[in-house]
């Protein structure tokens, strides 16, 4: 299956509500993790960085997950369509 075909499947599982919070994701903004997650169980890469920091000899580490580039093109002919 291609990205383009797994964003479609996993489009149409959405209802109105989650629509429109996806389509509020901006260009080049971090996924919130339960879109991740979700995008990522339909077959969609997405990537993550990890971003590690130290405050006073204590490490922090977190995970944000990367828009990937077909997503960004999807939402955008979505709102095009609009």
């Amino acid at each position: 299956m291609t990205q383009t075909a797994a964003l479609e499947q996993w489009w149409a599982s959405l209802d109105e509500a989650r629509r429109r919070e996806a389509l509020d994701i901006e260009p080049g903004d971090f996924l919130a993790e339960v879109v991740a997650l979700d995008l990522m169980l339909y077959g969609v890469h997405v990537p993550d960085v990890a971003l590690a920091w130290d405050v006073d000899g204590l490490q922090q580490r977190v995970t944000v997950h990367v828009q990937p580039a077909v997503l960004t093109e999807f939402l955008s002919g979505v709102r095009a369509l609009r």
